[in-house]
């Protein structure tokens, strides 16, 4: 057994530093994008003399191949500690964020001739506005006051 202790955010962070790298380092073949990931991966660590240090962190003393054959370290007391992780999808990039909020949208729809127009026929409007950053573009429903639509507009998210 090693004689010393490792902590175990610290295996944690080298393991996802190591993946991260390697992530990095994936050879990209032409036309490939770099949006590739791993999906997911698992770790297992056998440990011996689990316990906390004096700021109540998970510390562990590493147990080594060469120990586990030989008889210096006895079956029955080591553990294992598995660490599995997870690819979760990003928050989504500044650039995927609209440059124009959702009233400044719905206030250019609604004053544009054919909405007015249909609201002085129909009476009040509702609008609902979403915006699509794929495109990055707004797609606008405008429905009369008994909810049927009467337009669905895709309108640019860049300012005029």
């Amino acid at each position: 057994m090693s004689t010393s202790q490792i902590r175990l955010e610290k295996i944690l962070e080298a393991t996802s530093k190591s993946f991260d790298s390697a992530q990095q380092e994936l050879g990209l073949s032409e036309g490939m994008q770099t949006r590739m990931m791993f999906e997911d991966a698992e770790i297992e660590i056998k440990v011996q003399g689990v316990g906390m240090d004096a700021k109540n962190r998970l510390v562990f003393a590493p147990v080594s191949l060469s120990s586990l054959s030989g008889n210096d370290v006895s079956a029955g007391a080591v553990s294992t500690i598995k660490v599995h992780y997870v690819a979760v999808r990003p928050d989504p990039a500044p650039e995927n964020q609209p440059e124009r909020n959702r009233e400044d949208v719905i206030s250019e729809v609604s004053g544009r001739k054919d909405i007015k127009y249909l609201h002085n026929i129909l009476g009040d409007m509702v609008y609902e506005a979403r915006f699509q950053p794929e495109t990055r573009t707004w797609t606008v429903r405008v429905a009369d006051s008994k909810d049927r639509t009467v337009r669905i507009l895709v309108v640019n998210d860049k300012n005029k």
